[in-house]
Formats: C-alpha cells, sequence, structure tokens
C-alpha cells in the first residue's frame, strides 16, 4: 500500500483492501477501482462498481477490493474548490459513478501504485481527477497566510497540548477569527487537524523503532486507545497498518503548490 498525503488529504494506492470496522470520515472519499469492481457498503446500502463518492462522516460499513487495484481520495468538502463536488453530492450518502470518467487517470495511478512517484506529479494527478469528477476547472485555492502560520504551530505542537487558544496566540489572531477562517480554508476544525496531523507524526516516531505505545505517546496521544480511535477515524484500520513500513509506504507530498 502507498500512501501519499498532503494538509487535510490524501491518496491511498492498494492493490487489495479489505476493511470492516465501521467508520465515517470526516473528509469526502472518491473510490476508483482501477483493475477490478470492489463492494463498498454505506448506511444501509450495498453496491459493487469501479467508482464511488462517499459523503463526509456517511457510515462506511464495509470494503471488499480484491485485486481491484484500489485508489482513495480524501476529498475536504468544506474547502471552496470542492463546491462542485459539494453540489454532486447534495444530500445522498452514497453516489456510484462510470468509470469511463476515470480512464484518461487510471494508467497514472496504477504507476503510482508501483513505484513513488514526486510530489507535483502527485497534485496534478489529483487536480486532473477532480476535473474528471466534476468535468470543471479545479484550482487549489491558496492558503491565508494566517493559515500557513497555525499549520506550522500545529507542526510543532504534540496533540495534547493542542487549544484553539494556544494557537490563536501564536497566528496573533482572536481564537473566534482564527476558527472561522481555518475551517474556511482547510475543511478541518483545530482539533480534527491536529488528530490528522497527530497520525503523521505517529508515522515519523513509528519508523524511529519505538513501540506502538510509546509512539502513541510521542505523538501527543493520551494513551493508545486515543490513537487507535484517531487511526480508525481517519482509515478505518488499525495504527499498525498504516504506519508500518513492511505494510505502507509513506510519502510526504506537502501542500499544492
Amino acid at each position: 500500500m502507498t500512501l501519499y498525503y498532503w494538509p487535510c488529504s490524501l491518496l491511498l494506492l492498494a492493490r487489495s483492501l479489505l476493511l470492516d470496522r465501521p467508520t465515517g470520515p470526516l473528509a469526502a472519499t472518491l473510490r476508483i477501482g482501477c483493475a477490478k469492481p470492489y463492494m463498498i457498503e454505506v448506511g444501509g446500502r450495498r453496491i459493487t462498481t469501479r467508482v464511488s463518492l462517499v459523503a463526509p462522516k456517511a457510515p462506511r460499513k464495509r470494503i471488499a477490493a480484491i485485486d481491484s487495484e484500489i485508489a482513495l481520495f480524501y476529498l475536504p468538502l468544506d474547502r471552496p474548490e470542492y463546491a462542485a463536488v459539494r453540489a454532486m453530492l447534495a444530500d445522498q450518502e452514497l453516489l456510484e459513478l462510470p468509470v469511463e470518467r476515470f480512464a484518461p487517470v487510471i494508467p497514472e495511478l496504477r504507476m503510482a501504485m508501483r513505484e513513488v512517484l514526486p510530489a507535483e506529479r502527485i497534485h496534478a494527478l489529483v487536480r486532473q481527477v477532480m476535473e474528471l469528477l466534476t468535468e470543471q476547472p479545479f484550482e487549489p485555492a491558496t492558503p491565508d497566510p494566517r493559515v500557513i502560520k497555525a499549520f506550522e504551530v500545529l507542526d510543532e505542537m504534540p496533540l495534547n497540548e493542542v487549544s484553539l487558544a494556544a494557537v490563536a496566540a501564536q497566528v496573533h489572531l482572536s481564537a473566534s477569527r482564527l476558527r472561522e477562517i481555518f475551517r474556511q480554508q482547510t475543511g478541518f476544525t483545530i482539533p480534527d487537524y491536529a488528530r490528522w496531523r497527530a497520525v503523521w507524526r505517529a508515522s515519523f516516531f513509528w519508523k524511529r523503532g519505538l513501540t506502538m505505545t510509546e509512539v502513541a505517546h510521542r505523538a501527543g496521544f493520551h494513551d493508545l486507545a486515543h490513537a487507535d480511535r484517531a487511526f480508525h477515524e481517519l482509515f478505518g484500520m488499525n495504527p499498525s497498518a498504516v504506519v508500518d513500513p513492511k505494510y505502507v509506504t509513506l510519502v510526504n507530498c506537502g501542500p499544492p503548490g
């Protein structure tokens, strides 16, 4: 499995993926079966398809993608550039789409599964996928410098020390103003983003050879159960399945340029 990630979003690529722990990620999710159909169950609906779009927080119960060569995109729908995706979903939890729409990107998705591609190619690929999805131009919004500063503060702050007031003080904004612009520009609240960042901090510590319990504490989780809940919320997987280099290659792509 290869997992490309950047602030508030990611692209996960896996030959096979079997998830049976119910979860409801904060972001919308787009899944493309590059080789074969897969089964997905959301709420009370189960479909077998090559492409699905799932709304944020929709209760995803199960995925069975055996040899599907699946590409999974996390889409933070509150960001302004995702307005067309929000409109597509409207009030639906699960939307099935024709795979033919995504034929131009499937060869490169399969390449990104087999070899690590540079960040600029991944960001360009995501932009192309979004344009095929919405049939509209897609251009990531330029972050407000104050949001970039908040990212920098949160990157250095353990999860158990994060508070809106503490971050706002370092960014020189009121807590209410930071809450507003951070959500507008990222699609995440400060606590949501802090949990997201703690997941990647945990992956760094794991590579340094710490135990999973030590990893959880170093990243700022209260305990291993807290870390497990955060990984489950984000991926529907146990922490070791995401950060252990025996199972996954993690690639930090940084923010879109």
